[in-house]
């Protein structure tokens, strides 16, 4: 259970990939194995949760640790076959128009897996890269080189309907991967051989009390990333391209302000020396001079500015 994290009861289609994961591939098999989960969810400390049929795992890191030495490789295998399907789905919703989306729950356009498995399946890809360790009867590497073949699987030729997607578990999927996700959202921007998926979000976005923002997930992954002085100097390269695309819009979460909050010299949002944010700042310089020089006035003391910080990653050491 802790491997999958959580899913929906009520969703036949999760059901279906907890069977796989599990190796409950019959009908019965699968009702033995929730019978034996609501024996536990008894427990006075049950370490899971069942709520309008939807189950979870209060401490994924705890349960993590305590019971990594009972996942073996064939389980890892299971893991990496059968759960692409879940997090390449496109969300059906994008057939409509970017007014008329919030009618997709009513109009049946909606994902087949729930978002509970989703954003499990997610965080358990953050697991075996950040504590791979602790599955100790497998072999070394092994959890986090799946995780690498499945962050290059999901991203290397998606559109900007899968980004849109996958909006909201970005922030997770970078943590699980950050040299491959920083590498192909590169890529993504630097590819001539089709029209950038990031500008078509862009153009997506609107305003209103239904309105969106399909670039929210991306800008948070790569605040969480720049709190690592590893990965700062690529971040901002990053950023300041997109920048450099925005077309402007209502929403607060733009690029250029995510390079603000980042560098701020009084609240900087990043592990990073000194040095290492100079550097950043004049590599920008270097790559993309306009936006550099809207960052450096950004940054000049104001007595009327402000910063409620940057997004914080929660599975992932920034520290080496």
């Amino acid at each position: 259970a802790n491997l999958i994290g959580a899913w929906d009861e009520n969703n036949a289609e999760d059901i279906d990939i907890v069977k796989k994961v599990t190796d409950k591939v019959t009908d019965e098999d699968y009702k033995s194995f929730v019978s034996e989960i609501r024996e536990i969810l008894q427990l006075e400390d049950s370490p899971l949760l069942l709520k309008n049929g939807v189950w979870k795992v209060k401490d994924r890191v705890l349960l993590w640790k305590k019971l990594g030495s009972r996942i073996f490789d064939n389980d890892l295998n299971r893991f990496k076959e059968y759960i692409l399907p879940v997090l390449t789905e496109q969300d059906p919703a994008f057939k409509l128009s970017s007014s008329e989306r919030f009618k997709a729950n009513i109009s049946g356009n909606v994902l087949k897996y729930s978002h509970s498995l989703r954003t499990g399946i997610a965080e358990s890809l953050a697991l075996l890269s950040n504590s791979g360790s602790d599955l100790e009867n497998c072999l070394p590497g092994k959890a986090e080189g799946i995780v690498s073949f499945i962050i290059h699987e999901i991203f290397s030729k998606a559109d900007w309907v899968l980004w849109g997607t996958l909006n909201n578990l970005l922030p997770t999927l970078a943590e699980a991967a950050p040299e491959e996700f920083l590498g192909v959202v590169d890529n993504t921007l630097s590819s001539t051989h089709c029209s950038c998926p990031f500008d078509k979000l862009f153009s997506e976005e609107n305003s209103g009390i239904f309105g969106h923002n399909y670039l929210t997930g991306l800008l948070r992954a790569l605040e969480s990333l720049a709190w690592d002085e590893r990965y700062l100097v690529r971040v901002c390269i990053i950023l300041g391209k997109l920048a450099s695309r925005d077309p402007g819009g209502n929403w607060a979460n733009r690029p250029a302000n995510s390079l603000t909050s980042i560098l701020l010299p009084w609240f900087p949002q990043t592990f990073a020396s000194i040095n290492k944010r100079n550097v950043a700042v004049q590599t920008l310089r270097e790559e993309q001079p306009e936006v550099a020089w809207k960052l450096i006035i950004s940054l000049l003391p104001n007595k009327h500015q402000v910063s409620t910080g940057s997004y914080k990653p929660s599975w992932y050491k920034t520290i080496p």
